[in-house]
Order: C-alpha cells, then structure tokens, then sequence
C-alpha cells in the first residue's frame, strides 16, 4: 500500500505508523528475493529494507512505544548481522572481476586463491544461513505488522508530523555535524560513523521526498555521500580481509614461497588504492570543498519549511563553510 500524499498533514504517530507498515511489506517483497541465486540485487534490498525499517523504528521510538519494542530493533539487527557476509562477499567478487585486466600473469593464482574464498564464504551464507533469516523475518514481520496495524491514535493526538519531522531533522544533523567534525585523521571509523549517521538522515527525509524540492535534492545529495562512503567502506571491509590472507598465505610451506602470494599482495595493494582515491574524494568533495555544509544546510532549510518557516530554493543553498576538523 502505498503511502498517502498528506502525510506531512497527518498526527506524527499515524504518519509514523502508516511509514512503518509500508517498510515492512517492502521488506517483505523483497525477502524471498535473496534465494533467488539469478537476482543480482535482491540480497542487497532486502538488507536495506532491513535497514530502513530498523532505523525508523529508533528514530521514532518515542511514538511506537508500547507497540514496537526494544526486542524488534534487536532482531532487525540481527538479520543485518547475519546477511552481512553474504553481502560482502558479493561486492567484493564484483570488485574482484574488475581487477582482472590490471593483473600480470604471476598475479593470476592469487587472484584465483581470492576468488575461490570468497566463492565459497558467499555459498556458506547464501544457502542455508539466508534461508533461516527470511523463515524468521516471515514469522516476526507477522506478528509486527499485526501490532503496528492495530494501533490507531486518534486523529487529534499528538503533534503534526511535519513538526516532528522538524525536530528529528535537527536532531540528526547535529549529530551528523558532530560526527564529521570528530574524524580527524581517521580513514577508517570516522568516515564510518558519518556513513550511519547520513543514512538516518535520508531514511527520514524518504517518506516525504516527493512533497518538497529541497527534500528531492536533500536525498539525492544524501545518495551521493553514500555512494563515496560506501565505496570506502567496501575497499576497508576487503582490505581487511586481505590483510589477514596475506598473513595467512605468506606462512611459508616447506620453505618455499606460495605461487599465490604475488597475486594476493598485488589484490591487496589495488585495493588500497580504492580507499585511498575514495577518501580523497570524500576530503575533497565533501569536507573541504563544502559538501557536507551544503547538505546540513539543505537539511536545516527543509526543517524550516516544515515549521512553515521560509524556504531558501535549493540552487541557492550553496556551501557557506568548510566545516572545522
């Protein structure tokens, strides 16, 4: 059911509640998609059903108390968790058969040896692992649904849902702020948490993209980080990995070196330059060139506009400031 076009009209606890029953039934369409080995993107929407719906939940658990319980966010966490590898190993894989024509022959039993990994954590987790968390996800999105839908307020009770809006917006671009202005030097958790913090910020922008221009371009600038972010945080979560098989691989066998380490170590060295170029890009764009300022900008208008406040178009939002560091 799709959502109705007056939400930002309606009382905060029905507009939370109609946004809730619509990611659930998302999730719920994409969740037999994920066993579906010909569907090259039904593990990753069903995860970011998983998501939004996980991130909705805390940001309005002040209006779902009694109806949605700490127990729920919980075991949304945990199909995140358990489908986590799943898709790890895809993205990786996707990156991997991008690298075959940089490689020398002598890479080509590493890049194997690779490939052969994270095939065989991907079949690990696909199967059965991914079979259990949709049976469960079915099972627990029942007993959700019929508690949310259950729940009706009263047309009169509580605030509009444009002022609630309002508030939250504020609330995760404050922290949003926070967390780019405490990464300093680090390349890896810094960049991480604002990753998080700029999805909650679009998740609850989404419901009502259509019924503002600074909330289509908000999202949209939203998408954007995440896409550089995400990169990043693709090439850590890899490096990582090829971290520990390097370790692995380079243990010597009967003293002689393994034919698989030039080709690993090269993997690994290609990949550490995916972070790097993605982290320049992310300084550049986005810290010092005054990304990130315009997007909290663009938030603090479109909260504004709720409040029935005045509305600067977004060709004239610009970046006022490179936010400090």
């Amino acid at each position: 059911m799709p959502l109705p076009t007056d939400l930002l009209r309606r009382n905060a606890a029905e507009a939370v509640r109609l946004i809730a029953l619509d990611l659930v039934a998302q999730a719920r369409e994409a969740a037999p998609r994920c066993l579906d080995s010909e569907d090259a993107e039904g593990l990753h929407d069903f995860r970011v059903s998983i998501r939004r719906l996980r991130s909705t939940a805390s940001a309005w658990k002040g209006l779902l108390r009694g109806v949605v319980k700490k127990r729920d966010r919980r075991t949304l966490g945990g199909f995140q968790k358990r489908t986590g590898s799943s898709r790890d190993a895809e993205v990786a894989l996707e990156w991997l058969e991008e690298q075959v024509d940089e490689l020398e022959p002598e890479h080509r039993p590493g890049y194997e040896w690779v490939e052969s990994r994270l095939r065989s954590a991907l079949r690990a987790q696909s199967g059965d692992e991914n079979g259990a968390v949709c049976s469960e996800f079915a099972a627990w999105a029942g007993g959700f649904e019929s508690r949310v839908a259950g729940r009706v307020p009263a047309e009169d009770a509580g605030p509009p849902y444009a002022h609630a809006l309002a508030e939250r917006l504020d609330w995760i671009g404050g922290k949003l702020e926070a967390r780019v202005s405490g990464i300093g030097d680090d390349r890896k958790r810094g960049p991480h948490r604002v990753r998080i913090a700029g999805k909650r910020l679009r998740y609850l922008v989404e419901p009502v993209r259509t019924e503002s221009e600074v909330a289509v371009a908000l999202v949209d600038r939203c998408k954007r980080l995440q896409d550089v972010l995400g990169t990043l945080n693709d090439a850590n979560v890899l490096g990582d990995l090829l971290a520990v098989w390097c370790d692995e691989i380079r243990k010597p066998i009967d003293r002689e070196s393994s034919a698989e380490e030039p080709g690993v170590v090269e993997l690994a060295r290609l990949n550490g330059l995916r972070a790097d170029a993605s982290y320049r890009m992310f300084r550049l764009d986005w810290l010092d060139g005054g990304g990130m300022r315009t997007l909290l900008d663009e938030a603090a208008a479109l909260a504004g506009q709720l409040r029935g406040g005045a509305q600067a178009p977004p060709s004239t939002i610009e970046p006022t400031r490179p936010i400090s560091r």
